[in-house]
């Protein structure tokens, strides 16, 4: 019996071993962090959300919420403006929805429509994935003509983790 190397086959198996293990990876998220800022309003000026993977199953959700006046001028505030921050404890089931729900944004969908230059100063960002590969959407002002804009998919989610994080999505955005 003759054993002939097929240099082919061979270069097609690796090739499909790294494409199996390249999707495995892209799939696999340690991190969603979400952060949105606005200049027109007092309250919860910024607003960042860092869930990250806590003990056993459970997931570590942590919350800082700034006024603008402590953007401004940080040095000369009271202590009742200072940073709230907290940290809550979700479960496996609430990250892994979160991550179905950031993982079905479609990028040409953000890239495809209309984008306002700031039209009030807001700024919406959500980033997820490893430490060493992350994918990060961001977004101007994305009340404003959500669905023309087609960022219906993008406000879910990011509706998504401010509930998830038990803020109010209206009080934050609108």
């Amino acid at each position: 019996m003759v054993f002939r190397f097929n240099v082919k086959a061979a270069l097609s198996t690796v090739f499909i071993s790294i494409i199996s293990l390249t999707t495995a990876f892209s799939q696999e998220v340690k991190f969603i962090e979400l952060e949105y800022s606005t200049a027109v309003r007092p309250d919860n000026a910024h607003v960042k959300v860092y869930i990250s993977q806590g003990t056993g199953s459970s997931y570590s959700l942590k919350v800082e919420s700034s006024s603008l006046w402590l953007k401004l001028n940080p040095e000369s505030l009271k202590p009742e403006v200072k940073p709230k921050e907290k940290e809550i404890t979700i479960t496996e089931e609430q990250f892994q929805k979160i991550i179905n729900s950031v993982q079905s944004i479609k990028q040409a969908d953000l890239i495809g429509g209309p984008h306002p230059s700031l039209l009030d100063g807001s700024s919406c960002s959500v980033s997820f994935g490893t430490l060493g590969s992350s994918i990060s959407y961001q977004v101007n002002t994305p009340t404003y003509e959500t669905d023309k804009r087609k960022l219906s998919d993008y406000m879910k989610a990011y509706k998504l983790i401010l509930e998830t994080a038990k803020l109010d999505p209206d009080s934050i955005l609108d």
